[in-house]
């Protein structure tokens, strides 16, 4: 994999956030190349396009995303769905874990696995007499697809407790071909592993929130069980997404909206820096990954937070204080 990341700051807070995430992870490292590109408002307003030709060009070279939020024009064509599909990132990762004993149960890390239903499945929606039918296409490799990139994150993590959640009572066709596909991938001779109804594993969630380390789970549930995550280890805007392909990944961090009464110099960029370290991850960069990981945690224990967390910090006094541990 190539030591190239295209950044793409985006619109809004994108440009604090991920220049925060870039001033971190050069501090980390210098053997990774940072590439900037345009997406969004900021892109149409300077190229005439959303999502520019130049930027297209610089994924021949980069196959590494870090983007900030983007602006959905009034077209309504999102400028980074259209980007996921046409890199067919058809599945979703994200990293959960606890910063601070305070934020939620101390300790608590696990990554939950889905797929992204942008590519791997379609919806449509048909107006009826007296209501609306829903139905939705899964294509037959979508599992598979998504279970074996699961499974090489797993291997390379050497995590060994894996669930997969699914919710047979409400759909038991496709719930018996995720179960049957993660028994395939995920061997129990090998793993510790459960498969789960959705209802029946958030019911003992708060009784044994440590008992998993990987979740694998149906996309149509996979953002109540994110939120349920994100309640546990501290809010859900603190951890990084990834949307992932055969040849490439996109982070795509989530981040707190402005607070009222407080100015954007107050975003909290974890996300985005705690995304720069799985990045580095990736590169099979492990020790400078964790020199980030750590960092932030420290930061986050000693109270030096931002507004959104407790703490009074601006987004750069922030990123100093964790500057100041890599």
């Amino acid at each position: 994999m190539s030591d190239k990341v295209l950044l793409l700051p985006g619109d809004g807070i994108g440009p604090i956030v991920t220049a925060a995430a870039e001033k971190v992870l050069s501090m980390a490292t210098d053997s990774v190349e940072i590439v900037h590109g345009m997406i969004g408002k900021s892109a149409f307003e300077e190229t005439g396009q959303y999502l520019p030709h130049e930027t297209m060009d610089l994924l021949d070279e980069c196959k590494i995303i870090l983007s900030g939020p983007v602006f959905t024009p009034e077209s309504g064509v999102d400028p980074l769905k259209t980007l996921k599909v046409q890199l067919d990132l058809y599945a979703r990762a994200r990293y959960f874990r606890t910063l601070a004993p305070d934020l939620g149960v101390d300790g608590l890390e696990m990554v939950l696995w889905g797929s992204n239903n942008n590519v791997s499945s379609e919806i449509t929606e048909v107006t009826e007499l007296d209501g609306v039918t829903i139905s939705k296409y899964i294509k037959s490799t979508s599992y598979s697809r998504m279970m074996s990139l699961a499974l090489s994150d797993v291997e390379i993590r050497k995590l060994e407790r894996v669930t997969c959640l699914t919710r047979p009572d409400f759909f038991p066709i496709s719930s018996g071909m995720f179960a049957d596909t993660f028994q395939t991938m995920f061997p129990a001779d090998v793993y510790e592993t459960r498969i789960l109804n959705v209802k029946d594993w958030a019911s003992h969630l708060l009784k044994t929130p440590s008992l998993d380390q990987c979740i694998i789970c149906v996309d149509m549930y996979s953002h109540v069980v994110s939120g349920m995550l994100g309640g546990l280890t501290g809010y859900d805007h603190l951890c990084p997404t990834c949307y992932i392909g055969d040849e490439y990944r996109l982070y795509q961090p989530r981040h707190k909206a402005t607070i009222e009464g407080l100015e954007d110099k107050y975003i909290n960029p974890t996300a985005s820096i705690l995304s720069s370290a799985t990045i580095l991850r990736d590169l099979g960069l492990k020790d400078e990954a964790e020199s980030i990981v750590n960092a932030v945690k420290e930061t986050y224990v000693a109270g030096e937070r931002c507004p959104d967390v407790g703490g009074n910090l601006t987004t750069d006094e922030f990123v100093e204080k964790i500057i100041s541990r890599v």
